[in-house]
C-alpha cells in the first residue's frame, strides 16, 4: 500500500486515478463493511426520529422531513451498491466481460454512498432546530356548517363566546347548554372555523362525544386528531400523560360536543391550570355544565316567531320568492313555521317538504298543516330525549318521503351509531342487498340527494384520488325519531352503540331487521326466532363464536354483518341461509372459508378484507351471483385457485397488499386446482373494479377482454420492469380511473389516446419517468385529475400543459414528492388550462419559477405548497406574485397532502 502510494506521487492524472482505482479496488471489503454500518446508523437515527415525532403526535418541520427524505434515497441507493457488490465480489477482475466490470462499478457506488451519508449526518449537526422542536402540531379542521346563523340572540352569543376565549384569562370552561334541535352545534361550527379563534390557539381540537363514550374512546380520538399512534393496550394514566406532554405550553382548544355527563378532562391528559388551554362543551343538560365546572355558560332558546319565519323561509323559498306569496297562503305558511316552535333543526327540515310556492294552491297548505297537526305524538309513546315538540314536525318530513323504500333507507341511517359518520358505499351496498335501491348511482344520486335536500341527514362529499367519497351524519334527535319509528311502525330493533353485553331479548318472531353494532355482546344465544328477520347487524362486538343454532331459523335473512369482531369460523348451519346476499367478515379471525359458505348461491357480496385467510380454494367457483370480493389485506394469503375466472357476474375484486399475481403456470398445489394468473383474473369479463399486485410483467394481449373495467389498480414488485403497457388496454374504453404504482412507462404512446373516458390518473414511484411528453395524455377531453408522486427522476411535466388545446377539462395537478423536478412547464399560453382549478405542488423544491401566464387562468382557485418553498419561488413579475397570492394560494407552515 506504502508503494502504492509513493508510486501515485510521482505519476501523472491519468495514472493518479488508475491507481486510485486500483487502491479502491483492495480497501472494497472495507468500505462495504463500513457502509453497511452507516446504513445502520442512518436507519436507525431515521426510525428514532419517526418516533419521537410520532410520540409526541407532531409533524416534521421542514428541514427534518428533507432530512428523512433524503436518508430515505441515501439508503436504498447504498442497499443497491452493496447488492451489487455481492454479486461481483467472487468474480476475478479482467475487464473481459460486463460482469467483471461490476467490480470497480460497485467499487465506485460504495464510495458515492460512505460521502452521501456523510454529508448527511453532517446536515443533521448543522441544520436541525438546536432547540429540540423537530415538529409542529397540526392545525384546526374546519367543520363543515351553515353559511350563516340566524337570529340576533344568536349572533350576540357568538360574540360574547368569542370574547370569553380569545380576551378573558379567567375563563377556562366555557358551556352551551339547551334542548336538542336549537342550534348549539351550529355555534360550535362557527368557533371551530373562525379565524381568529384559530390563529389565537394554534391548536383546535373538535371531540363529538356521544352518549356511549368512556375516557379511554375519547382518548383514542384526540390522539387520531392529532396524528398520535394509538396504542390499544395503553392505560388511561399513561394515556392522559402522554396527551399532557404533548399539549404542555401549548395554546389549545378542546370543543366537546354533545356531553351527557360529566366528563374529567385532566383524565384525557388537559390540565385546566394551563392558562393556554380551554374548553367549550356543549350538552342538553344545564347540570352537566355545572359538573364540568364552566366558568361561563350560554343558555341557548328557541328562536323567536319572526327568526323562525326568517330561517323557514329561506328553507323553503328559493331567494326573494316569499315576497310575493299569495295572501291566502302566507298565513297558512306561517302556521306551519309556528308548528316547529322555534326549533332550527324542525324548521329547516319541515321547511324542505311543503309545496312549491309558484304553482300551489292554498288548499294544499291547509293539508300540509292538516297533516302535522294530526300526528299523535301519544300513539309513539315519546320517549325522553326526543322532545315532544319536535317530533311532529320531524315525523310529517319523515312521513312526506316519497314512497316506501325511501322510508326505509332513510330509518336505516339508525342502525349506525349516535354521530356516526357513514361511508355512503357501505350504506348503498345494504340498500343493494335489501333491493331498496337498483343501482349505487341511484343510492347516491337519487335518495341521498332527496334526504340531503328535505334536511333529513347531512351529506359531505369530498375527492380523493379520483374518487368522489360521499360521508353521510344525521343528527341525533333525527336518529332518535328513526329508531322509534322503526320500532313501532315497522318492527326493525336498531340497538346500535348503546353498551349492550348480550343479545337483545326483545328481538322477536316479528323482528324484520336487527343493529346491535358497536356493542360488547360476546355470547349469542344458542337460537334466536326471527323467521322474518332479513337483516342482521352484529359487527363490532366482542363475539367469539357463533352457535350453530344461531343461525338455523333465520331462512329468511339477506344481510349478515360480522366484520371486526374475534369469530375464527362460521356454523355449519349457514348453508341455510339460501336468501343470504350480503355477508360481511373483514377484520375477523377466520383463516379458512367454511366450505359451507360456498353453497350460498345467491350470495352476491362477500367482504374477507383484513383477516388472517390463508387461500381461496376452487370451490369459490359455485358463487356464481358474487359481484363483489373483497381480499385486500389479506397478508397471509398463499393461494387464490384459478378457479377464481368462473366468477362471471364479478364487479368488484379487490386483492390489494394481499396476494402477488404472475403469469400463467400450471402449478398446482396438492391437489388444488393451479394458482390463478393474471390471465385467469382477466376473463372477468363483467369486472368494473380491479386492484392487484403482479409479481411480473403483463404480457401482450392479456387485458383487452377488460372492456368494462371503470377502475384498475396495479402495483408491481420493485424488481419488476414494467417499462411499457400492454397495446391491448386500448381496448378499456370504459376506463375511468388508473392507478399505476412502479411501473416504469415511457413506451406505448398510442395506448393513453385510445383511453377516452379517463378521469384520473395517478403515477407512483415510477424511476425512470424523466418527461410526461409523448405517452399521449394532452388531449384526453376528460382527464380532470393528474396525481404524479415520487417519480425521482421526472425533471418536467412537458410543455404541453402550457400550450393550448390541451388538458381540456383537467381540473387538479398534484405533484408530490419529485426531487428532479424543475418547472411544471416555460410558459401558460392564453386559453391553455381552461379548466384547472387547483396546482399542488408538495416537496419539489428543484421548482424555483413558476410559469408566465400561470396568473392569468380564470378557472384557477388554489395553488397549494409549503411555506418555506412558496417563499423560495424566484418572480420574473412582482405583479404576478401579488396577484397569485391574493386570489389563490393556499399556503401551509407545514403543508400536509
Amino acid at each position: 500500500m506504502d508503494f502504492l502510494n509513493a508510486l501515485s506521487g510521482v505519476a501523472g492524472e491519468g495514472v493518479k486515478k488508475l491507481f486510485q482505482e486500483f487502491k479502491n479496488l483492495i480497501n472494497l471489503r472495507s468500505n462495504a463493511e463500513c457502509l453497511r454500518q452507516d446504513i445502520d446508523r442512518v436507519k436507525g437515527i431515521g426510525d428514532d426520529l419517526k418516533n419521537q415525532l410520532s410520540g409526541q403526535g407532531r409533524q416534521p418541520k421542514r428541514v427534518v422531513r428533507n432530512w428523512l427524505d433524503t436518508q430515505e434515497r441515501n439508503v436504498k441507493s447504498a442497499e443497491e451498491a452493496l447488492q451489487q457488490y455481492e454479486q461481483s465480489k467472487d468474480r476475478r477482475f479482467c475487464k473481459c466481460c460486463p460482469n467483471c466490470l461490476l467490480i470497480p462499478k460497485s467499487s465506485r457506488k460504495i464510495l458515492n454512498s460512505l460521502a452521501e451519508i456523510d454529508k448527511l449526518l453532517k446536515t443533521k449537526d448543522s441544520d436541525f432546530p438546536k432547540n429540540g422542536e423537530l415538529g409542529e402540531l397540526p392545525g384546526a379542521l374546519v367543520q363543515p356548517m351553515e353559511n350563516e346563523l340566524v337570529g340576533k340572540f344568536v349572533h350576540e352569543k357568538l360574540e360574547e363566546l368569542e370574547t370569553w376565549l380569545l380576551k378573558d384569562d379567567s375563563v377556562r370552561v366555557v358551556g352551551v347548554y339547551g334542548m336538542p334541535g336549537v342550534g348549539k352545534t351550529s355555534m360550535l361550527k362557527h368557533i371551530n372555523n373562525n379565524e381568529k379563534v384559530v390563529n389565537f390557539f394554534k391548536l383546535v381540537i373538535w371531540v363529538t362525544v356521544s352518549r356511549d363514550s368512556d375516557i379511554s374512546d375519547l382518548q383514542r380520538r384526540i390522539c387520531e386528531r392529532i396524528e398520535l399512534p394509538w396504542r390499544s393496550n395503553s392505560t388511561i394514566d399513561e394515556a392522559a400523560g402522554l396527551l399532557q406532554t404533548v399539549f404542555k405550553e401549548k395554546p389549545l382548544l378542546l370543543i366537546l360536543d354533545d356531553v351527557w355527563k360529566r366528563i374529567d378532562v385532566s383524565k384525557l391528559g388537559i390540565s385546566l391550570s394551563d392558562n393556554k388551554i380551554k374548553v367549550v362543551l356543549t350538552s342538553r343538560d344545564k347540570e352537566v355544565c355545572r359538573s364540568m365546572e364552566a366558568d361561563k355558560m350560554i343558555a341557548m332558546k328557541q328562536l323567536s316567531e319572526e327568526d323562525g319565519w326568517e330561517l323557514f323561509c329561506r328553507g323553503a323559498f328559493p331567494a326573494g320568492e316569499d315576497q310575493n306569496m299569495d295572501s291566502e297562503i302566507e298565513p297558512l305558511a306561517r302556521s306551519i313555521a309556528k308548528e316547529c316552535k322555534g326549533h332550527p333543526l324542525a324548521i329547516k327540515t319541515l321547511a324542505r317538504t311543503v309545496p312549491q310556492l309558484h304553482n300551489s294552491s292554498p288548499s294544499e297548505w291547509e293539508y300540509v298543516l292538516y297533516q302535522l297537526k294530526a300526528i299523535d305524538t301519544q300513539f309513539y309513546r315519546i320517549h325522553e330525549e326526543i322532545v315532544r315538540e319536535l317530533f311532529k314536525p320531524l315525523k310529517h318530513s319523515y312521513d312526506a318521503l316519497e314512497s316506501e323504500e325511501l322510508r326505509l333507507c332513510f330509518l336505516y341511517l339508525a342502525a349506525y351509531r349516535e354521530d356516526e359518520e357513514i361511508d355512503a358505499d357501505d350504506l348503498i351496498q345494504l340498500w343493494l342487498a335489501e333491493g331498496l335501491v337498483k343501482s349505487r348511482e341511484e343510492g347516491r344520486h337519487g335518495f341521498l340527494k332527496t334526504l340531503a335536500n328535505r334536511c333529513l341527514v347531512e351529506v359531505e362529499v369530498t375527492e380523493e384520488n379520483g374518487y368522489h367519497i360521499w360521508k353521510v351524519k344525521i343528527h341525533d334527535v333525527l336518529r332518535d325519531m328513526a329508531v322509534h319509528v322503526a320500532e313501532v311502525d315497522q318492527n326493525i330493533l336498531f340497538r346500535a352503540g348503546q353498551s349492550l353485553t348480550e343479545f337483545p331479548k326483545s328481538a322477536s318472531a316479528t323482528s324484520v331487521r336487527i343493529s346491535v353494532m358497536h356493542n360488547r355482546i360476546r355470547i349469542l344465544p344458542e337460537s334466536v326466532d326471527c323467521e322474518k328477520l332479513v337483516t342482521l347487524l352484529l359487527s363490532w362486538n366482542t363475539v367469539e363464536e357463533v352457535p350453530e343454532g344461531f343461525l338455523e331459523k333465520l331462512n329468511m335473512l339477506k344481510v349478515l354483518g360480522l366484520s371486526n369482531t374475534p369469530i375464527k369460523s362460521l356454523p355449519k348451519s349457514i348453508h341455510q341461509l339460501k336468501h343470504l346476499l350480503y355477508l360481511q367478515l373483514s377484520n375477523t379471525q377466520i383463516k379458512v372459508i367454511p366450505h359451507q359458505i360456498f353453497e350460498l348461491s345467491r350470495l352476491q357480496f362477500l367482504d374477507l378484507s383484513f383477516s388472517p385467510l390463508k387461500n381461496i380454494p376452487s370451490m369459490i367457483k359455485k358463487l356464481k351471483s358474487l359481484q363483489i370480493l373483497k381480499l385486500a389485506h389479506c397478508y397471509d394469503l398463499e393461494f387464490v385457485s384459478c378457479d377464481i375466472s368462473h366468477l362471471t357476474s364479478l364487479e368488484e375484486l379487490d386483492l390489494w397488499k394481499s396476494t402477488m399475481f404472475g403469469n400463467s403456470r400450471d402449478v398446482r398445489v396438492g391437489g388444488e386446482s393451479r394458482e390463478a394468473s393474471l390471465q385467469d383474473v382477466c376473463k372477468l369479463h363483467r369486472l368494473k373494479h380491479l386492484r392487484l399486485i403482479l409479481k411480473s410483467q403483463i404480457e401482450e394481449k392479456t387485458m383487452g377482454n377488460l372492456v368494462e373495467l371503470q377502475e384498475l389498480w396495479l402495483l408491481w414488485m420493485p424488481e419488476v420492469r414494467q417499462t411499457y403497457l400492454p397495446t391491448d388496454m386500448r381496448a378499456m374504453h370504459s376506463l375511468e380511473r388508473l392507478h399505476l404504482y412502479n411501473c416504469h412507462v415511457k413506451g406505448t404512446p398510442d395506448l393513453f389516446p385510445e383511453l377516452k373516458n379517463l378521469k384520473y390518473l395517478k403515477l407512483k414511484s415510477s424511476q425512470i419517468l424523466l418527461t410526461l411528453s409523448g405517452i399521449g395524455l394532452a388531449r384526453l377531453s376528460n382527464l380532470n385529475e393528474i396525481d404524479i408522486e415520487e417519480c425521482l427522476l421526472l425533471t418536467e411535466l412537458g410543455e404541453d400543459f402550457g400550450r393550448k388545446g390541451c388538458f381540456p377539462r383537467l381540473r387538479k395537478l398534484k405533484l408530490w414528492m419529485l426531487p428532479s423536478l424543475e418547472s411544471v412547464c416555460s410558459f401558460v399560453e392564453e386559453g391553455a388550462l381552461p379548466m384547472l382549478q387547483t396546482l399542488t405542488i408538495f416537496r419539489c423544491m428543484q421548482v424555483k419559477v413558476l410559469p408566465p401566464g400561470l396568473d392569468n387562468l380564470n378557472s384557477l382557485e388554489q395553488i397549494k405548497g409549503e411555506k418555506e418553498w412558496w417563499n423560495e419561488i424566484s418572480w420574473r413579475n412582482e405583479e404576478m406574485k401579488k396577484h397569485l397570492h391574493t386570489r389563490y394560494v393556499e399556503i401551509h407552515d407545514n403543508y400536509h397532502v
